[in-house]
């Protein structure tokens, strides 16, 4: 192996100082249906929340409603799997080179465009070249991952692309992106694409093409030379709404067939769904995550027994059903559930007070008048947060536990952008509060590789451990699923015998659709949009017809 990823390659971690501002979805598969009741035709009608801005993957990231219909009008080269695996896309699977540097693209045969116009090597560059420009005014996280790849197109149907080192997210971070059509942009500086009118009218090779856009839905109709075959739905259409309030209400009066909701709706918002059998409701979360970092370059947290006691002291399950109505599901690993890496271990995690309460005993940490004291030393620390309400009552609900438990938590309340500059990135915290989102793969290394310890890194724990720096600079560089796997269950197992950090939880959204959808089974939701990961094996039953009055 050669040395760890250099600096370059982005950390592609968000810092979530709310958590209103996470995306988030469990698994709950459909039911599954008869072959033999699956027909063409029939119209779904999902309302969202927004309207679109610019229909174009390289933009995508800044517009939940964009990067619904660039999911559905544009296709990528790979697409991911219901736990993030990598899938033939507009290309197969690629080879990767011993060396993990080069990543040889063999496009399918016979591919076009919406329009027509064959679709081949030339528009992959084109859409690298593209986001590789200076002006490029897209995504900054693609701008620096495709920043120093070189490309080199064989013949028309072979790319390949030269990473200048090993770094096996690339595939799952990079090469999923829409890849976009030269014959259409090809005069086009890369300033110029952020506001061409190809984004109100976009031409892509997706399984749905956009045959109509107003100010109230997009209706897309299937594009029958799409590579993964001709899709069932006979119409698609994505209803736009100003607010969640308006959403649900949508859904409450039948004026769509199906809505994706945020955390925060409960069961009595959606009372007439939970008990109209005609509905099927999902619970979903994404990657992103909740969590206590501890710091553990100082006391208390350089004490495992101390880091041990407020994990197994913490009782998550009460605090999801009092403080976050139920809408969570706990964490047992640094990797959410879902993700092909996830190897979860609940007993390290699991709510066990006496166990805790022996911890601390067994280390000096003696109850004095309700609080533990130790050599004349209170076990106290303060505990940072946003001022976003909802961290702000989980941050009460760990001190209110805490304290039961002999331990003072004072609660150290900030602004959003104070919190990630000043307190987090500053690390002028004993313990803090943090939603962060790592993407869809499940490398850990910016969070907990020692070299991530100081600067802008994420890793604000301050954790260090050779055999954890071992095990994630392999499953960083090796181009093997198999390999990777390993190394992070090896890495899962060292972080839950260390507790570097109090994991806490993933936020829960509502997917509800009418019962006649079928061949819909969402996974984990890497992004918003990858609800519609399966959208070609949708289809409607009782006769093909929406359930919706257009």
């Amino acid at each position: 192996m050669t040395s760890a990823v250099r600096p370059r390659w982005p950390l592609l971690v968000t810092l979530i100082a709310g958590v209103g501002l996470a995306f988030a979805v469990s698994y709950f598969p459909s039911d599954s249906s008869d072959g033999d009741a699956t027909a063409r035709g029939g119209t779904y009608v999902e309302g969202v929340a927004g309207e679109p801005a610019a229909i174009n993957p390289l933009f995508a990231a800044f517009n939940d409603i964009d990067g619904d219909l660039s999911s559905l009008v544009f296709a990528g080269l790979v697409r991911l799997g219901p736990k993030g695996n990598v899938q033939p896309g507009l290309a197969d699977t690629p080879t990767v080179t011993p060396d993990g540097l080069r990543y040889i693209y063999e496009l399918q045969p016979g591919l076009t465009w919406h329009d027509g116009e064959p679709l081949d090597a030339a528009d992959v560059i084109f859409t690298v070249r593209a986001i590789q420009d200076p002006d490029f005014a897209g995504d900054p996280v693609l701008a620096d991952l495709f920043r120093d790849v070189e490309l080199e197109a064989t013949d028309d149907r072979t790319v390949i692309m030269t990473l200048p080192d090993p770094f096996a997210p690339f595939l799952t971070r990079g090469a999923t992106v829409g890849i976009l059509p030269e014959h259409l942009l090809g005069d086009l500086s890369a300033r110029e694409l952020r506001e061409a009118a190809f984004n109100r009218a976009p031409i892509g090779s997706g399984p749905f093409r956009l045959a109509e856009l107003t100010d109230a839905e997009a209706v897309l109709e299937p594009f029958a030379a799409f590579h993964a075959g001709l899709p069932y739905l006979e119409r698609l259409v994505l209803r736009f709404y100003p607010d969640d309030a308006a959403l649900l209400n949508a859904v409450t009066n039948d004026a769509v067939d199906g809505a994706l909701f945020r955390p925060g709706i409960g069961d009595r918002e959606l009372e007439s769904v939970n008990e109209d059998d005609g509905w099927v409701r999902r619970v979903l979360h994404t990657t992103t995550h909740s969590l206590v970092y501890l710091n553990g370059l100082s006391a208390p947290f350089d004490d495992l027994f101390v880091r041990r006691a407020l994990q197994r002291g913490l009782d998550e399950a009460a605090l999801i059903e009092t403080v976050l109505a139920g809408q969570a599901v706990q964490l047992d690993s640094p990797i959410v559930p879902g993700l092909w890496a996830h190897a979860g271990m609940p007993r390290s995690y699991a709510y066990d007070d006496a166990f805790a309460r022996t911890l601390l005993d067994g280390a000096g940490w003696l109850m004095v008048d309700g609080i533990r004291q130790k050599d004349g030393e209170r076990l106290a620390f303060g505990l940072a947060v946003s001022d976003d309400l909802a961290q702000v009552a989980v941050a009460e609900e760990l001190a209110r536990q805490w304290r039961e438990l002999g331990v003072e938590v004072s609660l150290q309340v900030s602004g959003a952008s104070q919190f990630v500059e000043d307190v987090l990135l500053s690390r002028a915290f004993e313990a803090a509060l943090v939603t962060v989102d790592p993407g869809p793969d499940p490398d850990p290394y910016p969070l907990w590789h020692s070299s991530q310890v100081f600067g802008n890194g994420r890793n604000l724990s301050g954790f260090s451990n050779a055999d954890v720096d071992r095990l994630l600079e392999n499953g960083r560089q090796s181009s093997s699923v198999a390999d990777r796997a390993e190394a992070y269950r090896l890495f899962q197992e060292i972080f839950a015998r260390e507790q570097p950090a109090v994991l806490l939880h993933t936020l829960t959204y509502q997917y509800v659709t009418r019962a006649q959808l079928q061949g819909a089974s969402p996974g984990l939701l890497l992004s918003l949009s990858s609800r519609f990961d399966d959208v070609a094996g949708w289809f409607v039953e009782s006769g093909g017809q929406s359930a919706v009055a257009d």
